[in-house]
């Protein structure tokens, strides 16, 4: 059956992303029960911090647990929320987490695939990235995320360079998927 977490393939490729970019501020698309915050707590420098955010309170709760049962949770903070909430989560990052104009160097998108794009372009319109931040997306292909894969596609050496990663399904080697690997260049002069 299908896990609603990144899984140890894909779960690799996000390892390799965040030990190359060296990033200090992280945020996660996507919470679930933990598992990818806690494999980015592990391999994100020190002094490094992580905000993930997941729609659902009850999921939330969990990944909580789970995190601080990990020794992680001062590192990772979970917010219940969405960046569709009409501004509410975005502030939230703004006050409580220090989310300024280009301060963010990695996102991690692994939430609803219909927000993806959305999502990014709140990312954008709020400039919160800044040439060589990092972001990466799971499940691009499988349930897929057809219109964040096209924009990046067309942005591809213009404001994005992207490089699509092979991968399967969580936890088995039939079902074929996407991650898709970005590197921020900026906008255009």
């Amino acid at each position: 059956s299908i896990m609603m977490n990144v899984g140890d393939e894909k779960g690799e490729i996000l390892d390799r992303a965040i030990r190359r970019g060296t990033p200090r501020q992280l945020l996660e698309l996507g919470a679930y029960c933990g598992y990818s915050a806690l494999r980015t707590a592990r391999v994100m420098p020190a002094g490094a911090r992580l905000c993930s955010v997941e729609f659902s309170a009850a999921n939330a709760a969990i990944a909580r647990r789970i995190l601080d049962h990990a020794g992680v949770g001062d590192r990772v903070r979970v917010l219940v929320g969405t960046l569709g909430d009409g501004g509410t989560t975005i502030e939230r990052l703004r006050t409580e987490e220090g989310f300024t104009t280009g301060s963010l160097d990695f996102v991690f998108v692994d939430h609803d695939k219909a927000a993806y794009l959305p999502d990014l372009e709140r990312i954008l319109r709020e400039r919160r990235l800044h040439p060589g931040s990092n972001l990466v997306a799971d499940n691009v292909k499988v349930p897929g995320a057809p219109a964040y894969r096209a924009y990046m596609r067309a942005a591809e050496g213009k404001t994005w360079r992207t490089i699509e990663h092979d991968a399967h399904v969580e936890y088995q080697t039939l079902l074929k998927d996407l991650v898709l690997e970005s590197e921020y260049l900026g906008e255009p002069i």
